[in-house]
């Protein structure tokens, strides 16, 4: 049962791994490419053009998303799936257009309200609503196909959009020479594009139907999830507004690409990992095995995520300084470390609040998140003024984690899983530790030997996880696996195509 369920989640999230991550790295390798056009202050503008996405996005309950995948499984047969399909499509894209209509409708006040600098910030927020709307109806149709398991197809499409809306950032911004406002024009066009190609794949076999009761269960099951929503996208980016305000757009923009660097580990391994994990819950056949499946799971991508946490947190100079052209960029390396940490702490978060999804329970989660948040806005205003945006993202690691505690909590009381803490627990540890030693370490050897400082310790963190995170019967199962791969490709290379 284990190796059957690691297969099948393997496999799907290798795909969508691959599709995200290329996108992912795209933006990586633009990253230069847009610091040296834009700079510092129109690229903390471009922040908040993405983080106000999201809190339209939230207001337009984009969350139904998930309460389709749960009543999906529960569907007997194909006409019922269908129309909990159709349902959530169409809840979900007339709710983006009310909201988008409202909100262009007031663009001119919020233009004003909006910390956005220059002369063009009424179109800059009449593209950012255009962007909402139909990445809204883009991404409602992608998680059709992630509920659905069609992973190749979502690949596919996923790789055709980034090739597009890449290859249209690059045509705006060098060619055209048109700034922030270009680029947000090729995101959109973008979008529009794969609206449709999503639309015309999807509608013929799915239909045009919508049921009062499939919506009244959708909407009692993710109703509580549209404060929750906008509850987490405060969590996560009510920061941005503060250091606007208290240190101005040049602080913004170095914020923004520490946490966009910090936040690599999302991109890596949470993002992938949840495209599939609560579709691959749902789906188990007991609530005995999803609690089983839970607790024996966790501990495996808990500590992949570590290494990646620790990997990008030695590296952190190096992230930055491949990143940006300006070299005003680099001190933005200090807000790496602390934004990764916060978001193992996140991923971990994830993990514990699958059972409020799985018992329906989801209406305990505002209460969590809005905490959370009261936590988060403090420690903002407490540590920005004496610290700049480095406090922001000390604040972002410290809530997450309170974050995790409190959702652990009550989740063991709602939903008890059986989780192994010393597996989980352990190797986070020893990565803290290992970090701690090498930024001690550094003021006392030459530059030149800082990265092979970091190499060192990333190593000895690897042989400590591998005798502590697995045990006798997992290690061997894991060198069994590598060395069947290493004699497939030894063959294959040992007898090469004519």
């Amino acid at each position: 049962m284990i190796r059957a369920a690691l297969h099948r989640l393997s496999r799907h999230t290798l795909i969508y791994s691959t599709a995200e991550q290329l996108g992912r790295l795209a933006g990586f390798l633009l990253l230069p490419l847009t610091t040296g056009y834009l700079g510092e202050v129109e690229f903390g503008t471009r922040e908040l053009v993405a983080v106000t996405i999201t809190l339209l996005a939230q207001l337009a309950g984009v969350n139904i998303s998930a309460a389709m995948s749960r009543f999906y499984f529960d569907a007997h047969d194909d006409n019922a799936r269908r129309a909990v399909i159709s349902t959530s499509i169409l809840s979900v894209a007339a709710a983006a257009i009310v909201v988008g209509a409202i909100a262009l409708g007031t663009a001119g006040v919020w233009a004003h309200l909006l910390p956005f600098p220059g002369e063009d910030k009424t179109v800059i927020l009449r593209l950012t609503i255009g962007i909402f709307v139909l990445q809204v109806l883009r991404e409602i149709q992608s998680k059709v196909l992630q509920t659905q398991e069609r992973s190749i197809l979502y690949g596919t499409l996923s790789l055709a959009k980034l090739a597009a809306e890449v290859g249209l950032q690059v045509l705006f911004l060098v060619k055209l020479r048109a700034g922030l406002i270009g680029l947000l024009e090729a995101v959109a066009i973008t979008e529009c594009s794969f609206a449709l190609i999503h639309a015309f794949i999807l509608l013929p076999s799915i239909g045009v139907r919508f049921s009062v009761s499939v919506f009244r269960r959708l909407l009692a099951y993710s109703l509580p999830l549209v404060p929750n929503g906008i509850l987490q996208f405060c969590l996560h980016s009510s920061d941005r507004y503060f250091i606007s305000a208290l240190c101005g757009g040049g602080a913004l923009g170095l914020y923004a690409l520490g946490y966009k660097l910090g936040y690599v580990t999302n991109y890596l391994i949470l993002g992938p990992f949840l495209l599939i994990w609560y579709p691959f819950v749902f789906s188990l056949p007991s609530d005995e095995v999803r609690r089983s499946m839970i607790g024996r799971l966790t501990p495996y991508f808990m500590l992949v995520l570590t290494a990646a946490t620790l990997a990008t947190s030695l590296f952190a100079d190096v992230l930055v300084g491949s990143a940006s052209r300006g070299h005003g960029f680099i001190a933005a390396t200090g807000t790496v470390p602390w934004v990764a940490t916060g978001y193992w702490c996140w991923g971990l978060f994830q993990i514990l609040q699958t059972g409020f999804f799985v018992s329906k329970r989801t209406q305990l989660l505002p209460r969590l998140t809005f905490s959370a948040l009261v936590t988060n806005v403090f420690l903002n205003i407490s540590l920005i003024p004496a610290l700049g945006f480095l406090g922001a993202a000390v604040a972002t690691a410290l809530t997450f984690a309170v974050l995790c505690i409190c959702t652990g909590l009550k989740a063991h009381v709602e939903y008890a899983v059986l989780h192994r803490w010393g597996r989980i627990l352990t190797p986070a540890l020893a990565a803290m530790l290992a970090s701690l030693v090498v930024v001690a370490a550094r003021s006392l050897v030459p530059p030149h030997f800082h990265h092979a400082l970091g190499g060192v310790a990333l190593a000895l963190w690897t042989l400590l996880a591998w005798r502590v995170a697995l045990d006798r019967a997992e290690r061997a199962a894991c060198t069994a696996t590598v060395l069947t791969i290493s004699r497939k490709l030894a063959g294959r290379n040992s007898h090469p195509t004519e």
